[in-house]
């Protein structure tokens, strides 16, 4: 598997494709309705079966292309902040000699992160969350059940013991099988996204606990937040963007991660994307 890289450089050449109309419930009718859930449903069996046996996972989200210096950069983010003219840091995977496939996007100068949809939370942490979920209803059930079968059928040890190790093996079922209806599968991306932008637990990062904390030193401004040397030009933000994670302290890149560095550059005009010459020569 391939280690993702940072590249750093203005933004030039954006193009945006708006998300395709989605399909309202008052525009269509109730056995409609029940024939796309139905499908939907198989689809979603297809996903799962697809993504375990093949390995691929598609990113969801926005999708854009535009230039960083002078790379070319295509990718999926839940939302598009940035414009041409935007310093941006992006954690990339080369497809081409020129030509990257972005995964993340950093703006240094808001402390903001962009991820396509379904990505941000690592494995660890929701793991940990249905772990809870999961296990306080099943010992709720456990229990439930163990009262009602004892006062009908008088459980002796060894039933017991039969029963207990059934709910466990039931427990774990439902946790996996939770895990990957909810997306976890996205989850070993977030992990690789945040082990290449250094931080040291990648695979059990809470970005909801710092998305909460930076909101907290944002708005008493905090020191904290402004003496960050990787990113000087912090100022404080008025009006918190809702597709943002947040982040307090720039993490120190690992050695491992190669920087692209293409701050300074533009793209020359033969190498604007096809649709931006036409316009141009027109």
């Amino acid at each position: 598997m391939a280690k993702y890289s940072l590249l750093k450089g203005t933004v030039s050449y954006l193009q945006v494709k708006d998300d395709p109309k989605e399909l309202r419930a008052d525009d269509i009718g109730l056995l409609a309705m029940i024939g796309l859930m139905i499908v939907g449903a198989f689809e979603l069996i297809g996903v799962l079966v697809g993504s375990l046996t093949s390995g691929s996972i598609t990113l969801e989200g926005k999708s854009f292309q535009c230039y960083v210096g002078r790379k070319e950069v295509q990718g999926k983010l839940e939302h598009i902040s940035f414009k041409d003219g935007d310093y941006v840091e992006m954690v990339v995977e080369q497809i081409d000699d020129n030509h990257y496939q972005s995964y993340a996007t950093r703006m240094p100068q808001y402390h903001a992160l962009y991820f396509p949809r379904s990505v941000g939370v690592t494995t660890l942490q929701m793991l940990k969350y249905l772990t809870i979920g999961v296990g306080i209803f099943s010992l709720f059930a456990y229990v439930v059940l163990t009262i009602m079968m004892y006062i009908q059928i008088k459980l002796d040890i060894t039933s017991l013991i039969i029963f207990t190790i059934s709910n466990i093996i039931t427990f774990l079922f439902f946790l996996v099988l939770f895990f990957l209806l909810l997306g976890g599968r996205y989850t070993f991306i977030s992990n690789r996204i945040y082990s290449a932008l250094g931080y040291p637990k990648p695979w059990l990062h809470d970005s909801s606990k710092e998305h909460a904390r930076f909101k907290k030193l944002n708005r008493s401004g905090d020191p904290e937040l402004y003496d960050d040397p990787q990113t000087p030009e912090f100022e404080r933000i008025k009006k918190l963007d809702p597709y943002a994670n947040y982040y307090c302290r720039t993490p120190i890149l690992p050695n491992w991660v190669k920087i692209i560095d293409e701050r300074g550059f533009t793209p020359d005009q033969s190498e604007q994307p096809i649709e931006d010459q036409g316009q141009t020569n027109g």
